[in-house]
């Protein structure tokens, strides 16, 4: 049973004020200093409640992103699973478009396989066969994280009220089944500017990116909500982000995949 340290009307509250920091881009004290005691479940009501304002607001949810899903970051967070947020259609650069640096507070950029769903997950517990069957493709990402808080000096649940962190995203065209993939041994290197940064496959990502889709799919469930077709699943970066700015352009190389470029201006 999930356990509340605040009231709905502080939930509702604090969804606004991040709202507006997000609309102003101001970004606000962190709440963790603000607010000692509140709960991961609290900060899951203040995501939602976040999310009824943006659709208020005409925005469109297209899947789920996953975060924390590397031990390094769980340790760095003190927390012990990975996060969600939603992903707003407003949020997708196309294909080897631009992201705009000044628009966003501290952003890192991430590479990823985003799942695309054929199917609903809604019914569990969810196994990782059943991911498996309901993914109807994946395809090489980049993720965009930001804060709208005054630093990257956040608690766990300092950054599931902020959406988990999610900004902007890009899929690539290259697509591939989990039939002829297996997205756990899948390679990626990541270059900056020409030069590579950094090296590492999908087991990093909780062991396979599967399991995050698949801790997902039940996580979810717990609060009332699920996974359906057609939902874009982004499940985990492989390797550290890096801290983009404007000028820079980034590629990720996934094997079997073409290579996937984003910049920043």
């Amino acid at each position: 049973m999930a356990t509340y340290g605040m009231s709905e009307e502080m939930h509702a509250s604090i969804a606004e004020q991040l709202y507006l920091a997000e609309q102003s881009k101001t970004p606000m004290p962190l709440l963790s200093r603000q607010y000692p005691v509140f709960t991961t479940a609290d900060s899951y009501a203040i995501q939602q409640e976040g999310l009824k304002l943006r659709l208020a607001d005409g925005a469109k949810v297209v899947g789920r992103k996953i975060g924390i899903t590397s031990e390094g970051m769980m340790k760095m967070l003190e927390c012990n699973s990975p996060d969600y947020g939603y992903l707003l259609e407003h949020n997708r650069i196309p294909e080897g478009g631009a992201c705009v640096r000044s628009e966003l507070n501290l952003p890192f950029v991430e590479g990823e396989l985003a799942f695309i769903l054929k199917d609903d997950l809604a019914n569990a517990p969810i196994t990782e066969r059943d991911v498996v069957d309901a993914t109807d493709y994946i395809v090489p990402c980049f993720e965009v994280c930001d804060t709208r808080f005054e630093s990257w000096n956040v608690t766990v649940r300092d950054t599931i009220c902020d959406d988990a962190a999610a900004a902007h995203f890009m899929l690539g065209s290259s697509r591939r089944t989990l039939n002829d993939t297996d997205p756990a041994a899948a390679s990626m290197v990541m270059e900056k500017n020409g030069e590579v940064i950094g090296q590492a496959t999908g087991a990093e990502v909780m062991g396979s990116p599967i399991n995050s889709v698949t801790w997902l799919a039940n996580k979810l469930i717990e609060f009332g909500d699920h996974l359906s077709a057609g939902d874009i699943v982004l499940s985990g970066s492989f390797m550290a982000p890096d801290y983009p700015e404007a000028g820079d352009t980034y590629t990720i190389t996934i094997k079997g995949f073409f290579p996937l470029t984003i910049n920043f201006e």
